[in-house]
């Protein structure tokens, strides 16, 4: 059976004060008036300056569903989405209890709880939000692309928060367990390749000097192909790696069309020695390296554009990801994986809430506002053919990428303007080159 599991997204906190067109859609939805029938609630707290909306938001696991003690709610294995089934409720309320985000709801006339439903897939408050604090993903199926068990072993993680875990463990469900990896020095090292003379990973590892990931790849895997096996070679490393150290190696990798998959996790600077700025750190951020103050205002370049430098030296395919749309991810590296006739490079940017400065659970929020304001567009290019796999229609300015996080904190006016006007420069020639 396929999973789809559309999500509905709210923006927290994003409500201007007052409005409750949602709840309000909802209510007619229902036929209900606007007190006791919405599903969603709008919530306004003006000593708090906060105001937003609140809804079931349909847990993987959900705990309503586990305290019922009639089997009344149960969730769809094909969408995802949590129901109460109204002819087995009897009322008892525990699951109003049970929820920890006050998404379901109790309707004292009927003696019934009640929840959102997502409309059987059409949301009626979505259309119905004038300001687009609301949307609905439909996803399709990212399930069938993790055809693998995660090769990492368990309680080995990175710093608390960070995306490039869920991204490695991710990649490992799809290279497979026969695929070598490949490491350097840097965060995700302490899985790729092991603690100490701890294995922390069942597949084969090779673990690289900073300068020579692309060309260790290439010793292994042309021993390989000389003995008569095709062997995937997959490198999972950071910008260090990459952008700076191992530049010139990969260079000469892509330029004579060595069969491997590179993997740049991109954070942005060297956050694993202190947080120094690297190639790939982009215009006026902080790092303890391009410091912030009455002489500086952050780095005063823009970070190297490896991906097109990539593309440009005629490599098969390259793309960029994130995992804030990870199916796109999982459909890129099958890609880079299907590739026989060159390298395959994928520049997956990965949010560091420690050295970006951001709360430890906002990778996600990060890496999705980073394409929604064109500061990281996710594009492929497959044998020079550019092509724009996550269309902004309505690009969010800049800024609201770089509020959330503290290394950005000294952007304002016309800084800040400067920033934007460079976004706008590296997105204008991603999208020329995909009209070419």
């Amino acid at each position: 059976m396929k999973a789809f599991y559309n999500t509905l997204k709210l923006e927290y906190g994003a409500c201007p004060p007052d409005c409750c067109a949602c709840e309000e859609a909802c209510a007619k939805a229902r036929d209900g008036n606007f007190l006791e029938g919405g599903r969603i609630k709008s919530v306004h707290l003006p000593e708090l300056s906060f105001d937003g909306a609140l809804t079931c938001i349909q847990c993987g696991e959900p705990d309503c569903q586990a305290v019922c003690p009639t089997g009344a709610i149960i969730k769809d294995p094909e969408t995802g989405t949590v129901t109460i089934q109204e002819a087995k409720c009897v009322g008892c309320a525990l699951c109003t209890l049970a929820c920890q985000y006050a998404g379901v709801y109790y309707d004292h006339a009927k003696k019934q709880a009640y929840k959102c439903d997502r409309c059987d897939g059409n949301p009626q408050c979505v259309p119905a939000c004038p300001y687009d604090v609301l949307s609905y993903s439909r996803t399709r199926d990212l399930i069938g692309h993790l055809k693998y068990e995660d090769s990492f072993a368990h309680g080995t993680g990175l710093c608390f928060g960070c995306p490039a875990e869920l991204a490695v463990r991710t990649t490992s469900r799809i290279i497979g367990p026969d695929a070598i990896i490949f490491g350097s020095p840097g965060c995700v090292s302490i899985l790729t390749v092991g603690f100490g003379t701890q294995a922390t990973t069942r597949h084969a590892s090779f673990m690289c000097l900073l300068d020579n990931t692309a060309a260790s790849m290439t010793g292994v895997k042309r021993y390989f192909n000389k003995i008569g096996r095709d062997v995937k070679t997959v490198a999972f490393v950071g910008d260090g790696a990459t952008v700076d150290i191992g530049f010139q190696a990969l260079s000469g990798a892509a330029e004579r069309g060595e069969n491997i998959v590179y993997i740049c996790y991109d954070n942005e600077a060297y956050m694993n020695t202190g947080i120094q700025r690297s190639g790939s750190t982009s215009l006026l951020a902080w790092t303890n390296t391009t410091p912030v103050g009455k002489e500086r205002r952050g780095k005063e370049t823009p970070g190297k554009n490896v991906p097109l430098l990539m593309a440009f030296h005629g490599a098969p395919y390259v793309a960029t990801a994130t995992i804030g749309y990870m199916e796109d991810y999982a459909q890129k590296l099958e890609k880079a994986l299907a590739v026989t006739d060159g390298l395959a490079y994928i520049h997956l940017l990965s949010p560091c809430p420690t050295g970006w400065r951001s709360d430890t659970d906002s990778g996600m929020e990060l890496s999705r506002r980073a394409v929604e304001t064109n500061y990281f567009p996710l594009w492929e290019a497959e044998h020079g053919k550019f092509r724009i796999t996550h269309p902004v229609p309505k690009p969010r300015p800049v800024g609201e990428f770089t509020s959330i996080m503290g290394r950005y904190s000294h952007l304002q006016g016309e800084v800040l303007d400067q920033l934007q006007h460079s976004v706008n420069e590296r997105f204008a020639l991603i999208q020329k080159l995909c009209n070419m």
